[in-house]
């Protein structure tokens, strides 16, 4: 991030990482209200309203729209981070986030990488996700397991072998941890807790509230959003 200049320690920031762009809703078969343009500043309006200080774009294997938004947000001083949501070959949904002066070119060339029809991008890629999680952080990105206990979710799918890869280093849940154990959740809580011995890490997962954004309302919803020490 470039923030050296006006930040000499940490501090949390109050970060949505998972944000879609308008066409998003499209993807709950339902038609977007908005001109691009206009959800965009509903988007900046809402983040400010929020304190939201950082970003993620993560439409599904597309990045066609975080040029605008990062026009409209980096004018306001909020920091975003450009990427994509895909599905690995065995159907797991990653977040994969880079670095923000990442280019659109840039971003097209690892979905080139990975596979993915830009047309389609809810199609799965035909690479595992271990070769996505490590060309990630290799290209100095970040990864992480999205709605993990959910449908398409690492966890949902009994993946621990893709649960224990070192390079996996967050994973979001749809609520707290408390919640997961009060719903009766408790094979996950011990995951998420790391006392499984058949889903032991050598490190701790991070374990993180982001939530598909299909409208600038959402990001006002608890778990939507976490704070991340940076």
């Amino acid at each position: 991030m470039n923030m050296a200049v006006e930040h000499t320690k940490a501090k949390f920031w109050k970060c949505a990482l998972q944000v879609n762009p308008a066409s998003y809703i499209t993807y709950r078969g339902q038609n977007q209200d908005f001109s691009e343009d206009d959800y965009n500043q509903k988007l900046l309006e809402v983040c400010l309203e929020e304190s939201i200080k950082v970003v993620g774009i993560a439409d599904h294997g597309n990045v066609d729209s975080i040029a605008k938004i990062k026009q409209t947000f980096n004018a306001q001083g909020i920091v975003v981070f450009p990427g994509f949501e895909i599905a690995s070959s065995e159907k797991i949904h990653l977040v994969c986030l880079y670095p923000e002066d990442t280019s659109i070119q840039t971003l097209n060339n690892y979905l080139y990488e990975f596979d993915i029809d830009t047309s389609n991008g809810t199609a799965p890629s035909t690479k595992s996700a271990d070769f996505i999680l490590s060309t990630v952080i290799d290209k100095g990105g970040f990864v992480y397991a999205a709605h993990c206990t959910d449908d398409s979710g690492v966890l949902k799918q009994k993946l621990n072998n893709i649960w224990k890869n070192k390079n996996l280093l967050a994973a979001q849940i749809p609520t707290s941890l408390e919640a997961l154990k009060e719903q009766g959740d408790q094979a996950n809580y011990q995951i998420l807790l790391n006392k499984n011995p058949d889903y032991k890490r050598d490190k701790n997962i991070a374990i993180i509230n982001a939530k598909d954004i299909e409208d600038p309302e959402t990001l006002r919803k608890e778990n939507a959003t976490c704070l991340v020490k940076m």
